[in-house]
């Protein structure tokens, strides 16, 4: 795989001449020049997503894209994209049925055959049967296990995440310092409960509401934690670093990451490469572009959302290490030349549960966050207050 990043600039000329040919089947009629504010937070890696905006400015003058990058966490991103103006949001999938739920969203129709994947279009679905969406899919994601590979000879046994817990040099996002970096560590704990009870969560993101099933699936994860097993850090860049810098084997962390992982770790005498596997069950995640309901311009915002979530869009996308959304990325053939990690990536996305869609999901996550942590950092037993509390923020 070492080509891989040395065609990459290949990969994106050939992207975009597909990216052009979509273009032009998105141009209005205009009288005069709109200006369209993308309310987003900041892109983690690459640039793919400003590549695409500013690919959309040049061969559009009379609408232009504004992105505003607006710093938000899972607790306050509703109230920070709200006070904003925008005409288009760019939404963590948690948030859809907030913004959906408050009018602050217009249903959007699917264009360009783009067939996504199940839980990538569940999730963005009106509930009318219509096949309306309340935003189209911009990029998906599902957590991931990497580990270290020394020796390409010997035997390399897939691991599954519960495995992992009883061995040393394991890492991931367990840890938090504040409402930046919550959500990872509820989304690692989901994770971990799944690979020990995957009815902890179903397929509809509903938890389930039982302490003892709780107790059970939580109680591997904090025992490695309280030996020392494993490894804790807040984000996924501080996992990456001491993943790194430790020379750990295991690290739990989202696929966006892998191609510059990889790059680096290859470029080190003692790791001969960096391989991903699926975790039993993943926590889906992702963003979402949605047209605000009291945007003056919302025809030229379905025109930009459609072209920035086509599939020559999700194929250039997925060379910067995002999750397509759709099918056709994922069984092009020069991706899976150049990408043959997305194969598995796919296999995630398919069987991953979304968290708690519903509007109160941000109170929720802070109440879990606070009996988990407690339990796993602290020794604090969970009790039926946890169950009651989250029951309470679902409501």
């Amino acid at each position: 795989m070492a080509q891989v990043y040395s065609r990459r600039s290949f990969m994106v000329g050939v992207l975009s001449t597909g990216l052009l040919s979509s273009a032009a089947g998105y141009v209005l009629t205009r009288r005069e020049p709109v200006t369209l504010t993308l309310a987003t937070g900041s892109e983690p890696t690459g640039g793919g997503r400003n590549l695409l905006i500013t690919l959309w400015n040049e061969l559009h003058p009379d609408i232009t894209i504004v992105p505003r990058e607006i710093n938000s966490t899972t607790q306050d991103q509703f109230a920070k994209f709200t006070e904003n103006r925008a005409d288009i949001y760019n939404l963590d999938v948690i948030h859809i049925r907030r913004f959906a739920d408050a009018g602050r969203i217009a249903p959007i129709t699917p264009r360009n055959d783009i067939s996504l994947l199940d839980p990538v279009r569940r999730a963005c679905e009106m509930e009318d049967g219509s096949g309306r969406l309340w935003a189209i899919p911009f990029n998906s994601d599902v957590g991931m296990l990497y580990r270290r590979v020394t020796d390409k000879r010997a035997a390399d046994r897939e691991p599954e995440l519960r495995d992992v817990l009883a061995l040393d040099g394991f890492i991931g996002q367990l840890d938090t310092i504040g409402a930046q970096t919550d959500e990872a560590f509820v989304i690692n704990v989901l994770e971990h409960a799944l690979a020990q009870d995957p009815l902890i969560l179903d397929q509809d993101g509903v938890l389930s509401t039982s302490l003892t099933q709780w107790q059970g699936a939580l109680k591997p994860l904090a025992e490695a934690m309280r030996s020392g097993r494993i490894k804790t850090r807040t984000s996924e860049e501080d996992t990456i670093r001491a993943f790194q810098q430790e020379h750990l084997r295991y690290m739990r962390n989202w696929p966006v990451w892998f191609p510059g992982v990889d790059r680096e770790e290859r470029a080190r005498p003692d790791t001969a490469e960096i391989r991903l596997s699926r975790l039993p069950i993943g926590i889906l995640g992702g963003q979402n572009l949605a047209v605000a309901a009291d945007s003056p311009h919302r025809e030229a915002a379905e025109q930009v959302i459609h072209f920035l979530t086509d599939t020559p869009a999700q194929k250039l996308l997925a060379t910067y290490g995002f999750a397509p959304t759709g099918l056709d990325a994922y069984i092009d053939a020069q991706l899976k030349e150049t990408a043959p990690h997305l194969a598995m990536v796919r296999d995630a996305i398919e069987d991953a549960r979304p968290r708690p869609m519903t509007a109160g999901y941000a109170e929720f996550a802070e109440r879990f966050k606070e009996h988990t942590y407690a339990y796993l950092h602290r020794g604090e037993q969970l009790t039926q207050r946890f169950v009651n509390d989250i029951q309470e923020a679902l409501k």
